[in-house]
């Protein structure tokens, strides 16, 4: 007899789909005049998924625009401006948006949503259920297991998704291979710059060779032996960036210890529909139609 698959866990990076909403849809006001159009694209973002009625469900959200890793190297992320004035007050809106609709919504102080999901990620496990991750960032490609109970990594704007083969195919190298992958070309949508010189099919050489960072470091002296273009120029390279690599590595790989509180993933992560007290919460945001919509997916997946 076949086994059935273990149940799932959704994790849904919001504060990521809180930004494509805001650029990918128009801008609208409250009935109090408040900026409330990225987060009415979240809430019509989340309904298209839900449609698909996922058991349970947890968003994450990011805290802040500063964490740990900030202390780590104050030049993270920094490349990146302030968010517009008028979708700056709708981070707020957005967790309470999550929390009104009747799911498990987390953010915690010095941590990023990626953090949260490699520490549900880790917990499903423990716990027995299969984890799928929403999110295109790529760093998540770190947490992706094909052994049971497996995480998967989808990308909810298309719907494509990756197993381990799928990590492969995308980034070149296994997924317990990515940090330090990501640790050597470094990622310049955070403001991690790697290895100067090294670039991705060097990097996947180099961990196909050695496995890691650290045997790679430990064995650099082979370096120029590999049948790679310009090998004796990589290995002084990697020598000049070695403090670069690992400050890196420490900067692209995920916390996957956060904090949570008491969280029970099997009990209080099923998403059962909006809050009894949800209609003051959406009237205020100028849009019943939202939670008549989440209602009706609810009612739906119970007939």
């Amino acid at each position: 007899m076949s086994v059935p698959p273990a149940p799932e866990l959704w994790v849904i990076d919001a504060t990521a789909l809180l930004f494509r909403a805001y650029y990918g849809m128009p801008p609208k006001l409250s009935p109090a005049g408040e900026p409330v159009g990225a987060v009415l694209g979240l809430g019509h973002l989340l309904r298209g998924l839900l449609r698909r009625a996922p058991e349970r469900v947890v968003l994450v959200y990011d805290a802040g625009r500063t964490t740990f890793r900030n202390r780590i190297d104050p030049r993270y992320k920094a490349n990146r401006g302030e968010p517009p004035p008028d979708l700056a007050p709708q981070f707020e809106r957005a967790r309470q948006f999550g929390a009104a609709a009747g799911f498990v919504t987390l953010s915690v102080p010095d941590f990023e949503a990626d953090d949260l999901m490699a520490t549900l990620a880790r917990g499903a496990a423990s716990a027995g259920l299969r984890t799928r991750l929403l999110s295109v960032d790529k760093d998540l490609c770190q947490l992706v297991r094909d052994e049971a109970p497996a995480v998967v990594l989808e990308d909810p704007r298309t719907g494509d998704t990756w197993d381990g083969a799928g990590v492969v195919q995308r980034m070149g190298v296994r997924p317990s291979q990515v940090v330090d992958y990501l640790a050597l070309v470094g990622d310049t949508s955070d403001n991690v710059p790697g290895v100067p010189g090294v670039g991705p099919k060097a990097a996947q050489a180099l961990i196909a060779a050695f496995g890691d960072l650290d045997a790679l470091y430990a064995s650099l002296g082979k370096v120029a032996g590999l049948p790679l273009r310009g090998a004796k120029g990589l290995a002084a390279r990697l020598e000049a960036g070695r403090e670069a690599a690992f400050l890196a590595r420490s900067l692209v790989r995920l916390h996957d210890a956060v904090p949570l509180g008491e969280l029970d993933l099997h009990a209080h992560t099923r998403w059962r529909g909006p809050r009894d007290d949800a209609d003051e919460f959406f009237t205020a945001l100028g849009s019943v139609g939202a939670l008549r919509g989440l209602r009706s997916i609810v009612a739906q997946a119970r007939a």
